[in-house]
């Protein structure tokens, strides 16, 4: 029986429920997934884990290459026994599935959706959010495996040209805004930056466009909650609650005049790394009272930030990159501008498309964009462009390679599908479309439509989900702001 055979056998019967897999396990998987465990359930690593001292004492990491150097000795086959016992424990403990599968794929949408391949994509730019050097203070212990600002800047950049695109990068370390004077001498045409920080005491915001010596920059620990908010009016940036179900939620009733709110935070909570049920940002909460907030007519900007703090070996670029936020203007001098209208969308891993989100009504000849407000009665018309240009570009090293294959080894059996869905107001399914994305390339992206009746305010704003229809098993990949209808703010 061959191993792919036999471990085909092994996880249908047993739904991961079963650890003997982890004997199949690369040594470079065992320490990357237990890696991520340990900053999931406490948001860093802590020195005086044995763990992860062990970890570190037995490999050597090339941090330029992203690279685990491993040595055939005692003490690698040590480090890889402790392994498998770490995560067969965490495994055990912790084998729960979703609940609200059921209800999300039950949903009966009230148009029908239209799906078009196509040649067209509309152009735009990344905007790579909520980013950490080594000027933050936090995980001391973990200085050598933190980037700096100049690191953090060529690591975007060359992200950037293999894909041929142009972005926009605010390093937001807590409490100071050096790390943008660090870099603004060596900027280039491909990468604009904004001076940014992340701001306030237990409340955390990024604030984005910040002006220059900003008086009351060292003062942002002594604010939480309402009063975080308030005080940062004086910054003059554009102004993000940062993972607002973080430990103690913060409502969105609480959220005031601010201008966006960090729906997703960090690539941790998306698939091939969480397999546990483990919640740190708690992203579906925090996306649930954006929702909320809209159906109580405000109009938050939705965006995604990487949270990135410190390399995590085999996955620094995705963690650095992803989630991204892509905004359709190739001209990056207008990041700020289109975030504080939400003209922007988010993508949460490398295979997802950038998302634009259009609209008019029936008879009218320009379109408006995510972000934008339409008046009007009659037939709406909705497209939603997904472009696959990036989504099978290089990513990561030989090292990141070897986890992410070993990781579609324990899942190729289960059927997933995509699913586009359409929502309005009141968060009430108008429409969704199922896709499959081996039918798109960098040549062939998708155009999805729709009609709907309007007669009062309304919005209307996508998403684009993964859907495993055998287990319970939810991946968001991607989302967009709303087009806001006859809306009377």
């Amino acid at each position: 029986m061959n191993r792919t055979f036999f471990i085909f056998l092994l996880l249908s019967q047993s739904v991961m429920a079963n650890t003997d897999f982890l004997k199949d396990a690369p040594l470079e998987w065992l320490i990357a997934d237990t890696l991520q465990h340990k900053i999931y359930e406490h948001g860093h690593l802590d020195k005086d884990d044995q763990l992860i001292e062990e970890i570190f004492s037995s490999i050597q990491y090339d941090k330029i290459n992203d690279e685990i150097i491993l040595t055939s000795n005692k003490k690698t086959y040590a480090l890889q026994k402790n392994l498998i016992q770490h995560l067969e424990k965490k495994y055990s403990e912790n084998n729960k599935t979703s609940k609200n599968q059921k209800t999300f794929l039950d949903q009966t949408p009230i148009a029908e959706v239209t799906l078009y391949k196509t040649n067209v994509k509309p152009k735009g730019h990344y905007y790579f959010n909520h980013i950490h050097t080594d000027i933050s203070q936090d995980n001391s212990s973990l200085k050598w495996l933190k980037l700096t600002p100049k690191e953090t800047y060529s690591r975007l950049d060359n992200f950037l040209k293999r894909r041929k695109m142009q972005g926009t990068v605010a390093f937001t370390d807590h409490d100071t805004d050096i790390a943008f004077d660090r870099v603004a001498p060596i900027k280039n045409d491909r990468l604009n930056i904004l001076r940014g920080v992340e701001w306030g005491g237990k409340t955390h915001m990024c604030l984005i466009g910040i002006k220059e010596n900003w008086d009351n920059l060292p003062n942002g620990r002594e604010y939480t909650g309402e009063e975080s908010v308030r005080q940062s009016r004086s910054s003059d940036g554009f102004r993000i609650i940062n993972h607002p179900n973080r430990k103690t939620p913060f409502p969105y009733t609480s959220w005031l005049g601010v201008d966006g709110v960090e729906v997703w935070n960090t690539a941790l909570e998306n698939s091939p790394f969480l397999r546990l049920d483990l919640k740190r940002s708690d992203n579906r909460n925090a996306f649930k009272q954006w929702h909320n907030s809209i159906k109580d007519n405000k109009n938050y900007t939705a965006v995604a930030g990487s949270d990135f703090h410190f390399m995590i070996p085999c996955f620094s670029e995705r963690t650095l990159t992803y989630p991204l936020n892509f905004i359709p203007t190739a001209d990056t001098s207008q990041t700020k501008a289109y975030l504080k209208e939400g003209r922007s969308s988010f993508l949460t891993r490398p295979d997802a498309p950038k998302l634009t989100l259009q609209a008019k009504f029936e008879g009218e000849e320009s379109w408006t964009d995510m972000g934008g407000k339409i008046s009007g009665q009659g037939n709406l018309e909705v497209q939603l462009y997904g472009d696959f240009s990036d989504s099978r570009k290089k990513i990561g090293g030989v090292c990141y390679n070897i986890v992410n294959s070993f990781y579609r080894t324990l899942t190729f059996w289960k059927k997933r599908f995509w699913e586009i869905r359409f929502f309005n107001q009141n968060g009430d399914l108008v429409g969704k479309r199922k896709i499959n994305p081996k039918w798109y390339n960098y040549k062939k992206h998708f155009k999805a439509t729709l009609s709907m009746p309007i007669d009062s305010q309304n919005t209307i704003r996508a998403e684009l989900w993964s859907v495993n229809n055998k287990t319970d098993f939810l991946d968001l990949l991607g989302a967009t702001n709303p087009i806001y209808i006859n809306w009377k703010k």
